[in-house]
């Protein structure tokens, strides 16, 4: 009586379990252990399924499905650290380059202070020039429009 509601549940059974006792059928029961452990049961795309997915691929995933997972954590994991490795390299190559833009507009701002002084000495040799008192020994003639030689040499040297 207590066994009644059983008793459906064991008349499927029943000739299960005597197949898989006999000759022919013990061998195919190891064999599908075999393939069930070490290939598992093939989802598909149930695994993707939230919580329930996961749960689901850690009871029937086999040995090839475990090991697979295991490989693309550590392929992930290797990635991880060369995409590290590649930021830190380019921070530094920034920070470089960035030292290099600084230091050329230090030398450019250092540059123009010192023309500053050279361009103020020039134009003060360009003014003497011109309030030089004319020779008497030289015919007087038209000034040529312009700069004079020596002071445009001197403008030249510093790039104006």
């Amino acid at each position: 009586m207590i066994l009644a509601f059983l008793a459906p549940v064991l008349a499927v059974l029943g000739p299960i379990w005597s197949f898989s006792t006999s000759r022919v059928g013990l061998p195919l029961v190891v064999a599908g252990g075999i393939v069930f452990f070490y290939e598992g049961v093939p989802i598909g795309p149930l695994r993707y399924i939230p919580y329930a997915g996961p749960v689901l691929a850690s009871l029937v995933d086999g040995r090839v499905d475990r090991e697979y997972a295991a490989g693309q954590k550590a392929e992930a994991a290797l990635w991880q650290e060369r995409l590290r490795l590649a930021a830190i390299a380019q921070a530094a190559d920034t920070k470089t380059r960035q030292q290099d833009i600084d230091a050329a507009a230090q030398e450019y701002i250092d540059r123009q202070h010192s023309d500053a002084g050279r361009i103020a000495e020039l134009q003060r040799a360009h003014k003497d020039e011109d309030n030089v008192p004319p020779d008497p020994t030289k015919p007087a003639v038209c000034r040529p429009a312009g700069i004079s030689a020596g002071v445009s040499t001197r403008l030249d040297a510093i790039g104006r």
